[in-house]
């Protein structure tokens, strides 16, 4: 397997993202990066999203550019490591990937990185949103796994899993939000549609 088919295929979902957000932004004037920076509970998941999504970059670079260096102080699991599996997980990368990208292109105007102060767009419940609450976390978490299938070492596992940890704390900050924004209707969404699949 390429070393670093994993970094590409993360760094073409990170600039999907970056081109989405400098398109809300100049469409509307305003960036759709909300993520607070306060000694609260949203700014706590705030600072450790960015940290798991540096720590994830850094370390799928240093996996593409020096891979013998990595194996070498990390080891790879030994029942991750077969060719089969690295293609699943390259598999699974593709296809989390694609749907994160899919996902949030798809809230349009309501797609935000964090918890909006103002809640100024519409409750998005069509399209992917009607089979899954959070089909921009399913399509994460699915990259994640890939890519522990792709790279199999510990710090792919540590990031994994501390990256769920932190998606599920932030899809339960933000269904409270919905919840206090959209009232009865977003409560019947709930009921109609898993968090989710």
């Amino acid at each position: 397997m390429s070393t670093t088919l994993p970094t590409i295929l993360m760094l073409v979902v990170g600039l999907s993202t970056l081109a989405l957000a400098i398109l809300r932004r100049v469409q509307s004037g305003r960036s759709p990066v909300v993520l607070t920076y306060g000694d609260d509970a949203e700014g706590f998941a705030g600072r450790l999203f960015r940290l798991i999504v540096a720590a994830l970059v850094i370390h799928l670079l240093a996996v593409a550019m020096l891979p013998a260096s990595v194996d070498a102080a990390l080891g790879r699991i030994p029942a991750l490591d077969t060719p089969i599996l690295h293609a699943v997980g390259l598999a699974l990368m593709t296809l989390g990937g694609g749907l994160t990208m899919l996902s949030q292109w798809a809230m349009r105007h309501s797609w935000k990185i964090g918890i909006p102060e103002k809640q100024d767009a519409p409750l998005v419940t069509s399209g992917l949103y009607a089979f899954s609450r959070n089909p921009i976390y399913v399509g994460m978490v699915t990259a994640l796994i890939g890519t522990v299938m792709a790279v199999p070492n510990v710090i792919s596992v540590a990031l994994a899993l501390s990256a769920w940890i932190s998606i599920s704390y932030q899809i339960r900050m933000e269904e409270t939000h919905l919840a206090k924004v959209f009232g009865d209707a977003y409560g019947a969404y709930c009921r109609r549609v898993r968090r989710w699949v």
